[in-house]
């Protein structure tokens, strides 16, 4: 699938726990934009209910390292992969509950990351119920992903990103805009962005050092 809206519409059919994210339009387009990882090794930053695994087993990865702090969303994406890839070589994916700081411990040749990137402003606006699934993101919405970058050692990091944040301000990586989507925003967005706003996916590449 490369349309976001039919990867929206499996997301809203996947099982979630208590407290864990459900996949979102920013995570349905992340998902959309994952076809080209066939053969490689790919890390699902923050994994939740385990749309974007999904989505990178299914175009063909050789082996997915899905890590979340959340250990009930370790389990929870390893219940959705069974649930919806049928007889899925155990070989292929790995589940842990992992803090992002560990990521230099995983070599990979893509980390997909759905991050937190509320700006504080309008957490206020969040569900309280909601609110610590979306802390993070600081005063730009921008610091997850910094924190994703230092600890990574993934030549690439695909992360989504509403238009509306400062992702030139993320330093030390090249930036490819690799899909983009108007989608409705959540109200917490509204007085940002209103109802309706562009949301990217970006490719982050390291940039080689000097010989």
């Amino acid at each position: 699938m490369s349309d976001w809206h039919s990867w929206f519409v499996l997301g809203a059919s996947l099982p979630v726990a208590p407290g864990v994210h459900a996949p979102s339009r920013f995570s349905a387009l992340l998902a959309a934009a994952m076809g080209d990882c066939v053969g490689g090794t790919v890390v699902d930053a923050g994994c939740g209910a385990g749309l974007i695994t999904i989505a990178a087993l299914r175009a063909g990865a050789d082996h997915v390292l899905a890590i979340d702090a959340d250990p009930a969303a370790v389990e929870l994406t390893r219940a959705n992969v069974a649930r919806t890839i049928a007889d899925l070589s155990p070989a292929r994916l790995t589940a842990r509950q992992l803090d992002f700081r560990e990521l230099a411990r995983f070599d990979a040749d893509l980390l997909a990351v759905n991050p937190p990137q509320r700006p504080a402003s309008i957490l206020e606006g969040v569900e309280p119920d909601q609110r610590h699934l979306h802390e993070g993101g600081g005063p730009d919405g921008l610091d997850t992903l910094r924190l994703i970058l230092r600890h990574t050692t993934a030549a690439t990091v695909r992360t989504t990103a509403a238009d509306v944040l400062p992702i030139h301000k993320v330093e030390g990586r090249t930036r490819r805009r690799v899909l983009t989507a108007t989608v409705p925003m959540h109200p917490a967005w509204h007085r940002l962005t209103g109802p309706q706003a562009p949301v990217s996916v970006w490719d982050l590449r390291a940039i080689p050092e000097a010989q």
